[in-house]
């Protein structure tokens, strides 16, 4: 009789991105990260002292206002140190490539996910596919249209007496655990947690196994990993209980 398996764990991380100094143009103290203590953010140049790569600076550097970009950096620089700890590469020599739709691929074969919405980021690690998501509940979003667009017909009624915000994050880890649209993932009945069915669309017979997170006040987080076998998992907080940085392997690989 062959033993069980034992049940995918993913590590979950929530970093606080709120800028120290949102309401000034010139200097962002970044906090605990060794390799980043400060970006400047006047003429949106973020920086991120190095630890980013230039796709990530470009991105940054693109974003509407210097608290935006200060809270995308953080927010990077926070996934490069998880990534880094968890795979003994330095913070700035971890590389991935990015799926067609967004969706950054393993590192060193250590598979990962990254959700922010406002002044929280969340941080996946799993053994395999992962998709997470956060959502601040914002006053300014009409919450209701969103459901109404994406939830199943049924589901979306439901959510108008239940909340909304977290029927959406499950349905955007859904379509985050595949590389896919949230456009893709139209309709999947996300009214409960645990193993959902996509029944049309692109992603016809998918199945998902999905579970709600506990999140920061204000904010709601979803979970989902591909198949239909279940996932535990464990949530930590950036900054009060950092990964220790593990020793860099011999097979840790180079510049990918």
């Amino acid at each position: 009789m062959s033993a069980v398996d034992p049940e995918p764990e993913v590590e979950l991380w929530f970093v606080d991105t709120t800028p120290p100094l949102a309401d000034h143009d010139t200097r962002v103290d970044m906090g605990p990260f060794p390799a980043a203590r400060w970006c400047s953010t006047r003429g949106r140049d973020v920086l991120g002292a190095g630890v980013l790569d230039a796709a990530e600076r470009e991105r940054a550097g693109r974003l509407a206002s210097p608290a935006d970009a200060a809270r995308y950096v953080r927010a990077h620089v926070a996934a490069r140190e998880i990534l880094a700890a968890r795979t003994g590469l330095p913070p700035a020599g971890v590389r991935w490539e990015v799926g067609r739709h967004g969706k950054p691929g393993p590192v060193v074969g250590q598979r990962w996910n990254l959700s922010r919405s406002g002044d929280h980021a969340l941080v996946a690690l799993a053994e395999t596919d992962v998709g997470v998501d956060v959502q601040v509940r914002d006053p300014r979003v009409d919450v209701r249209r969103l459901a109404a667009r994406f939830l199943a017909p049924e589901d979306a009624r439901s959510a108008a007496d239940d909340d909304p915000w977290r029927r959406l994050s499950r349905l955007e880890a859904c379509a985050k655990a595949v590389g896919g649209r949230l456009l893709d993932v139209l309709g999947l009945d996300v009214g409960a947690t645990g193993r959902v069915r996509a029944l049309d669309g692109p992603w016809h017979g998918q199945e998902w196994w999905v579970s709600d997170v506990a999140a920061p006040a204000g904010a709601v987080a979803a979970c989902a990993t591909p198949g239909p076998r279940p996932h535990a998992h464990r949530t930590r907080v950036w900054g009060a209980e950092r990964p220790a940085h593990a020793v860099a392997r011999s097979d840790a690989g180079g510049e990918r």
